[in-house]
Order: C-alpha cells, then structure tokens, then sequence
C-alpha cells in the first residue's frame, strides 16, 4: 500500500510544495509511485527493507530558493558529503507488523549540519517549515492508513 501511494494526491501536499517553489514539479506529483516522486524531488534512494522501510537523503542548503540542492548517486555519495556550510538529512518509512492484521507506519528524519552557519541557518528555516513539513508527513500516513482499512 505504502509504495503505490500517489504522493501528491493530497491537496495539501501539492499546495505545499508548490508555495516552496516547486513550481511545475508540484503539480504534477500525482503521476509516478511513492518512491519516484521522492527521488524527482531532489531525494536519494538510500536504502531498503523490503516490505519494511525505505530511506532517503537530500544535501544542500534548503533555507536557499529551490533548496541548493547537491545531486547524490546513492548511498555511497550520501555517505561521503560533508560540503560545509550545508547540511544533510535521511528520511525513513518504516512499518511494523503489530501481529497478522495490523502494523504501525512510521517516519523519522535525522540532520546533520556542516558548520555552525549552516546550524544557525537550518535552525531558522525549520523554525518556519517543520510544521509544514509536519502536515505532510501526516497527510502521507493518514492516507496510507485509510487505504489500508478500506482494503
């Protein structure tokens, strides 16, 4: 269920990214799985678990318009950034079986800063876009979770 989920197909979602200066991309979020349109959004594919969790990363300097975004291989080039004045972060989807008919979805997102500008800077922008960025995520899991009941 998680990885045939249309991403953009919330209206907040879309709306969101389209006001972060997503432009076209955000408007069209709707085609593609889960994964794919993270990945066109600037993310790397890390890691997988399959049927357990998926990970991604992204570097640059978000609090910049577009996110100044550093282009990142895989996981091996995710491993050795460390630009300074940018920072870095992992996002996961992880689901737990909670024994045979329900399992618990979750995602955590880890940083790590590449100077003390860059701290100071990110500290700032997630001041302002952490609770947007919250209204995503949850728009994703709720989603996800009606999905999964009705099926």
């Amino acid at each position: 269920m998680l990885l045939a989920h249309r991403f953009g197909a919330s209206p907040v979602t879309k709306a969101l990214f389209f006001l972060r200066g997503y432009g076209r991309r955000a408007l069209s979020v709707r085609g593609g799985s889960l994964p794919e349109t993270i990945v066109r959004f600037g993310f790397t594919k890390l890691g997988e678990v399959p049927g357990r969790e998926l990970v991604f990363g992204i570097a640059g300097r978000f609090w910049r318009p577009g996110g100044d975004l550093r282009r990142l291989a895989d996981s091996e080039a995710f491993s050795a950034f460390a630009e300074e004045g940018c920072i870095k972060g992992a996002w996961n989807l992880r689901v737990e079986p909670l024994g045979d008919a329900a399992s618990r979805l979750s995602t955590e997102t880890r940083v790590v800063y590449f100077g003390q500008a860059a701290r100071r800077k990110f500290r700032l922008y997630w001041s302002l876009v952490g609770p947007f960025s919250g209204l995503i995520r949850r728009a994703l899991l709720g989603a996800v979770r009606k999905r999964a009941e009705s099926a």
